[in-house]
């Protein structure tokens, strides 16, 4: 302590960590531990730890203190007798001189807190905090912005460096409610996973607008919903997708030491329509920052490298499949089924137009480009289908037309080939791979569509025949990255990483802060505003919110369900998609996505006040 009081002329005052001293506790967060618990862990961290920090003040169970500045500035004010809070007076007193307090982070003291006051302790401590309040406005916002933007995450997963049974959270907080392949690969893995790793860990499920949506599929699971000031800590988050917001980064930033997540590909920022600079920048800082990042090609690996002309590391596992597990799910069927959805690169309205009424066709997603269609043609609308519905699809149809131009790997495909259909896809880098992990021959390449009616007729008279090879399972995919979390675990956090991490969201947070965090960013900020006031403020937010809303889907009012602009907007901010077939998949969306779009609503009220 005396060491780091004279590293600098203004260190004028030092405190050392300790079991039980407000934001010099280790850990800090959490709950307070047992003093020998406390202790251990402070052992651990030491060495991770800067030798000492500017602290917003310092707690007066042990303080040490420059004789310089006591004659300079003299002894603590008298009116703060017999004690709590005339520390604070201190510190605020000389800090207006350009003196700090530091807390040597080296040092370690046991302190019994409430044993000096007894009984009186409360009422000192309200009685005091108002004269200090009084004299100096600026201690309480000093100290709240100290505890949001100022301590290390070392001190923040304090608690993970003691002896425990490891936590794994599975990051599903991205998933809407609605079926996709996004989430068909997640709840396949997740399943697998959890077989895997039971004996060793506890695995956690974080989910939050879909839970009901996929409560059978989550039975049985430890569901983790997300509270901004909740004291559980993991030793690692997973999320199976793409990271679309910097506030999914920094929720699995808050919540462990560890993060990886899988790129699946980068048609968000490849195609300019989509594609906005914030994302730009998103997608190669997590990548930069994240423990582990794991692909599902060697294309999508390769798609990164080369768009962002870096080297980062990722890991490719490939995807998988459960189906063709029983004798049954062999049938011949009757019709083509064209997979895909209405984005312009999946390429399904031009297939369909390619097959030219010759053959029955049923379309898993897009829409139709016209009003009339020709009969043979049948269009689902994706998402709201079930699990077993789309499984039926396949298992009834007589080979699959996939015709995206671009993929991250095309579990579609998989699923097909597990069944013995031929499937068509256009010839591209990932259909390539495919290719070479399948060896089946029931995969024909094209160059184009202007090929799909002469490749269709070559193959639709072919007998449904289980596979010659089976193909890889989703077992198969959850023991590779069973293996490499065991790995990942098994290595000490790369500090370096986590605080590069942490620095870049807590700028990030400086100057464009999330809406959890502006809830509590100050500790009597609850308590400042009337309630009338919030529920005006709220009633406000959600009027211009209503009126931008009306604005924008001009000529659609009374079908907003026909809106491009509405259609774009729920995209966009949600990540769900949007069926736009008629009144009735409009109504059925809005009501599953009510509590995410009722956020966005007031967020976009907010941002136009």
């Amino acid at each position: 302590m005396q060491a780091v009081l004279y590293l600098h002329e203004k260190h004028a005052v030092v405190t050392p960590r300790s079991n039980n001293a407000t934001i010099f506790s280790v850990p800090w967060v959490g709950g307070m531990l047992p003093p020998a618990e406390s202790y251990e862990a402070w052992q651990r961290i030491r060495s991770f730890l800067p030798r000492y920090q500017v602290m917003p003040t310092c707690v007066g169970f042990c303080m040490l203190v420059k004789n310089d500045v006591l004659k300079r500035f003299g002894l603590f004010d008298e009116s703060y007798s017999p004690g709590y809070n005339e520390e604070n007076d201190f510190i605020c007193r000389i800090n207006r001189y350009g003196y700090s307090a530091v807390a040597a982070n080296w040092a370690y003291v046991f302190h019994y807190e409430g044993s000096s006051f007894g009984p009186r302790r409360k009422k000192l401590d309200t009685d005091n905090r108002k004269l200090l309040l009084g004299r100096y406005p600026e201690y309480e916002r000093k100290v709240a912005d100290y505890v949001r933007f100022n301590v290390d995450p070392v001190e923040t997963f304090a608690s993970l460096y003691l002896p425990h049974r490891p936590r794994i959270l599975f990051d599903l907080f991205h998933l809407p409610a609605l079926h996709s392949g996004t989430s068909e690969f997640a709840l396949n893995l997740l399943r697998e996973i959890g077989r895997l790793v039971e004996d060793d860990y506890d695995l956690y499920v974080g989910i939050d607008q879909a839970r009901e949506f996929f409560a059978h599929e989550l039975a049985g699971y430890r569901i983790y919903q997300d509270q901004p000031h909740s004291p559980m800590a993991f030793d690692f988050v997973f999320k199976p997708s793409q990271i679309f917001t910097w506030g999914e980064f920094r929720r699995m930033n808050r919540l462990a030491p560890r993060v990886a997540y899988v790129v699946l590909d980068i048609i968000a920022v490849r195609c300019d329509y989509l594609s906005t600079a914030g994302r730009h920048l998103l997608f190669r800082k997590t990548a930069e920052l994240s423990d582990c990042v794991f692909t599902i090609s060697k294309f999508s690996r390769s798609d990164f490298a080369a768009y962002y002309n870096t080297g980062t590391p990722m890991k490719v596992i490939h995807l998988g499949t459960n189906l063709g597990g029983t004798a049954a799910e062999f049938r011949t069927g009757e019709y083509i089924l064209v997979m895909g959805n209405d984005y312009v690169h999946k390429g399904v309205a031009d297939a369909v137009s390619h097959l030219n009424g010759k053959w029955p066709v049923v379309v898993m997603g897009g829409k139709p480009q016209t009003e009339t269609q020709p009969e043979n043609v049948r269009w689902l609308s994706s998402g709201g289908l079930s699990r077993q519905h789309m499984r039926e699809l396949l298992v009834n149809a007589r080979m699959m037309v996939y015709p995206s131009h671009y993929e991250g790997f095309g579990l579609p495909v998989v699923d097909a080939l597990a069944l013995g259909k031929p499937v068509v896809v256009l010839d591209n880098e990932v259909s390539r791979e495919l290719a070479e992990i399948t060896g089946d021959r029931n995969l024909h390449r094209i160059e184009s569509l202007s090929q799909l009616k002469d490749s269709v007729l070559r193959v639709f008279e072919h007998e449904t025949r289980a596979p010659e090879t089976p193909l890889r399972t989703w077992r198969d995919v959850a023991e590779e990255y069973v293996a490499a979390f065991r790995e990942i675990l098994a290595r000490d956090v790369d500090v370096a990483k986590l605080r590069a991490r942490w620095d870049t969201l807590l700028t990030l947070e400086s100057v464009c802060p999330s809406d959890a965090l502006q809830r509590g960013s100050g500790p009597s900020s609850a308590r400042a505003r009337h309630g009338l006031g919030r529920t005006l403020d709220r009633v406000a937010v959600l009027r211009r919110a209503l009126r931008s809303v009306w604005n924008g889907t001009s000529g659609h009012r009374l079908a907003p369900w026909r809106s491009p602009y509405l259609r774009e907007k729920v995209e966009t901010y949600t990540g769900a998609r949007m069926p736009s077939t008629g009144f009735l998949e409009f109504s059925g969306f809005m009501w599953r996505q009510r509590a995410e779009l009722l956020r966005v609503l007031k967020s976009k009220g907010k941002r136009e006040r």
